[in-house]
């Protein structure tokens, strides 16, 4: 197999990634978003700090975490945040029900991995880095520009 075409299928497979991981967070996201109430609630009954302030971020960053992951945008941030979320999910609420290997479980597999990688050459990241300087996975030395690709 070539490198394009290895890059190629890399870029594909990433693609996958975001969008099944984007409409998982989309649809998580949008039940806290329009249930905030809810949200709060959760985060009171776990006596989890701030709960009218978190508890809205919690939504937000599903919600919109979701949104940017489907566009390939700001994914080394998002993938962060939605792992920090998932390990919080896993400790606090997973833990003690039958259900701790459960989509969290993956979702938290797949934001490490779009973290390590990043959003791939069929993203917003990718054509705003095009126009710009490297993204943060380049500039660690993780993925070589296309540039740099035989």
């Amino acid at each position: 197999m070539s490198t394009e075409s290895r890059s190629t299928t890399l870029d594909l497979a990433l693609l996958g990634l975001r969008i099944g991981l984007g409409v998982l967070f989309v649809r998580a996201g949008w039940a806290k978003v329009t249930n905030i109430h809810g949200v709060v609630g959760l985060w009171q009954r776990l006596h989890l700090p701030l709960p009218a302030v978190f508890g809205p971020i919690h939504a937000v960053v599903e919600f919109g975490g979701g949104i940017l992951l489907l566009a390939g945008l700001l994914t080394w941030l998002v993938s962060l945040l939605l792992a920090v979320d998932m390990v919080g999910a896993l400790l606090l609420v997973k833990l003690h029900t039958p259900t701790f290997i459960n989509q969290e479980w993956l979702a938290l597999w797949i934001s490490l991995a779009l973290l390590a990688t990043g959003a791939g050459a069929i993203s917003l990241d990718a054509y705003l880095r095009g126009r710009g300087a490297p993204g943060p996975a380049q500039r660690r030395g993780r993925i070589a520009p296309r540039s740099a690709l035989p």
